[in-house]
């Protein structure tokens, strides 16, 4: 099932997990609210950075087949 995703749907499934993971932590009190915000925010930087880099693979992609 996995082999046939792109490496942003990847990246987005481990996102998911992620966020529910840290979201664990702030709820059972290991990390604070704040510290759970941040993480969740750096996370998600890192996944619209991987979507930008794929749509411009994309673009290119189209670019090249025209």
């Amino acid at each position: 099932m996995y082999e046939t995703l792109t490496e942003f749907e990847r990246a987005l499934a481990r996102f998911g997990d992620k966020v529910a993971l840290i979201a664990g932590l702030e709820v059972s009190d290991k990390i604070s609210p704040e510290e759970a915000y941040q993480q969740i925010k750096e996370l998600y930087r890192e996944l619209k950075k991987l979507r930008k880099k794929e749509r411009g693979d994309w673009e290119q992609l189209d670019y090249d087949n025209k």
